[in-house]
């Protein structure tokens, strides 16, 4: 196991710095993108982190906040790194991306950052000038770095590390619906995170990490960012945009870096079988963990993976699966990475309509779940019902958290009554416990009573988007009120390539008869559209309340 060097006391610059000293030399990130590669040791972190720190504590004050809209940046570490070494509080975002609208991208944002009272907003060279002309009143305090251009400060005294219990960093939500949430997190909360983390996953020194997650999503800014960084790890990063684009590319980098480490978002591992020849084969026998996390993991996931590049030497094992939440740092449960995640068969009908998991009879229909693993250390979960009484062990309710490393709360935001009571916090998600293993079903937000039937949003949308006529991703369901009918109607709008009436009404149709053998309920609608229909929130999620929206407004019901 990984020595983690954590002490009470400690600082995350304290342990980054310690470690640039002890190993100058050794790369801390290999950035690819562009099709050049960069590489930046802990020596070079470290001493431009350095230059950083001078320049933010001469243009912002101690615990004020500064946002990051960087990808795959050389300068972001180290920037990243100097702002919490200056006592400044960073946070990051998605930058804009050339096919958005500047009129419409920047006052998206305009509310989170007038919330959070930016003391400065860091961006790409080339969108400095686009961001002040749309946000005027920051002005002064955007900078936009250029590669190999560090900022260099007045060269003020070192204040010294700051406190274990000082705010850290800000994770900020990217989920479909509500504003952007701050989740705060202090020195010692993510030191120790990351401890429970190297514990549960066996991190040692010699790990390394893969990854194309974009870092303002909590996976990709833990994961692959502040883990490695606290614990002397290499992580290979690709430009997400890039990797979108060539998928198969991250097993290009696996390969060529004997990486032995990586988590995606369930959808990533679909897109990867999608665009893989059916003869292409690689090294993949590096992998210790290759780890399903941020949206429901799905058993047929798996069992493809596993078979697709079986031949590439990818151990059986290797696929694993979390359960994580910002609000816990990153995740709340591991499965055990020396054995494979374990399925379990369900009654379809028991779980649809009275959130009971029982074995299935003979011939009757069947769901299964992916265990997400036990809690990490210093992590406690248990199952609520609407009541917040605890419920058994295969009974569906509210997943509950507890650990040493919970958030301190939302950064300018009151606490949604009753969502942090005791030192436990309410997930809004949906799960059952199973001989101390957690399953999730979903997001409360994300279940849909239609007919007197529970199903999930994104089962359905995991389910229409096995159809390869589909957009992969570009599918969302939802259920409005239907005042004719007195119930809630399903409704499934899918983005397709497709050209033709002809073909699409044969898409629409076929939708309608995986919605109808997989749930037993007939769809009130399903839309086929062109590229570019669904409304994607500003971190490139589909939002459901806009799309909802949006088909009201075009296709009343009732």
């Amino acid at each position: 196991m990984h020595d983690v060097d954590y002490l009470a006391g400690t600082s995350i610059s304290e342990v980054v710095l310690s470690r640039a000293t002890r190993h100058p030399e050794k790369p801390f990130v290999v950035l690819k993108a562009g099709g050049s590669t960069h590489v930046l040791t802990y020596g070079a972190l470290a001493a431009r982190a350095r230059d950083y720190q001078a320049w933010f504590r001469t243009h912002a004050k101690a615990e004020t906040v500064v946002a990051f809209m960087l990808v795959t940046h050389p300068e972001f570490a180290p920037a990243f790194l100097g702002a919490m070494m200056a006592g400044v509080v960073p946070t990051l975002f998605p930058p804009m991306t050339p096919r958005q609208d500047p009129h419409i991208f920047w006052p998206a944002h305009e509310a989170v950052f007038r919330r959070l009272d930016l003391a400065m907003l860091i961006t790409e060279a080339d969108q400095s000038v686009s961001a002040a002309a749309h946000l005027p009143w920051l002005r002064g305090r955007i900078r936009g770095i250029a590669v190999d251009d560090p900022a260099h400060g007045s060269g003020a005294g070192d204040p010294g590390p700051p406190a274990p219990g000082s705010l850290a960093i800000l994770q900020h939500s990217s989920g479909t619906t509500g504003l952007k949430k701050g989740v705060m997190l202090t020195h010692r909360a993510l030191l120790e995170f990351i401890s429970a983390e190297a514990m549960a996953l066996r991190i040692h020194g010699n790990d390394v990490i893969a990854s194309w997650l974009p870092l303002y999503h909590d996976m990709g800014l833990v994961g692959c960012l502040v883990l490695p960084m606290v614990l002397g790890l290499t992580v290979v990063q690709i430009n997400p945009f890039e990797w979108v684009g060539a998928p198969t590319s991250l097993l290009d980098v696996i390969e060529y870096h004997r990486a032995t480490l990586c988590w995606m978002p369930n959808f990533a591992f679909h897109h990867i079988l999608r665009a893989t020849p059916a003869e292409a084969c690689w090294d993949l026998s590096s992998l210790r963990a290759l780890i399903d996390c941020s949206e429901p993991c799905k058993p047929e996931t798996l069992r493809l993976f596993r078979q697709r590049f079986a031949a590439s030497g990818l151990r059986s094992t290797a696929l694993q699966v979390s359960y994580g939440m910002a609000e816990n740092v990153f995740i709340a449960t591991q499965t055990d990475v020396d054995r494979m995640p374990r399925i379990l068969p369900a009654d379809r009908q028991r779980y649809a309509s009275e959130g009971i998991i029982a074995p299935p009879d003979p011939g009757a229909p069947v769901i299964e779940f992916t265990s997400v693993g036990s809690p990490i250390p210093h992590t406690r979960l248990r199952i609520e019902d609407a009541n917040g009484n605890i419920l058994p062990d295969n009974h569906v309710g509210q997943i509950v958290v507890s650990s040493r490393y919970l958030f301190d709360g939302y950064f300018g935001m009151p606490m949604p009554q009753g969502r942090l009571r005791n030192g436990w916090y309410r997930s809004g998600d949906l799960g059952f416990m199973d001989n101390g293993e957690l399953f999730v079903c979903g997001r409360m937000d994300d279940l849909l009573i239609v007919h007197g039937r529970n199903i999930y949003a994104h089962d359905v949308e995991f389910a229409v988007n096995r159809d390869a006529r589909v957009k992969a991703g570009r599918v969302v369901a939802f259920a409005p009120y239907n005042a004719r009918q007195g119930t809630r109607s399903l409704v499934i709008v899918a983005e397709t390539e497709l050209v033709s009436d002809a073909d699409r009404l044969l898409l629409r149709r076929h939708i309608k008869q995986i919605v109808e053998s997989e749930f037993g309920i007939a769809p009130y609608d399903v839309l086929v559209t062109g590229l570019g229909w669904l409304i994607k929130t500003t971190s490139g999620k589909i939002a459901r309340g806009a799309n909802e929206s949006r088909y009201l407004a075009e296709h009343p019901i009732g």
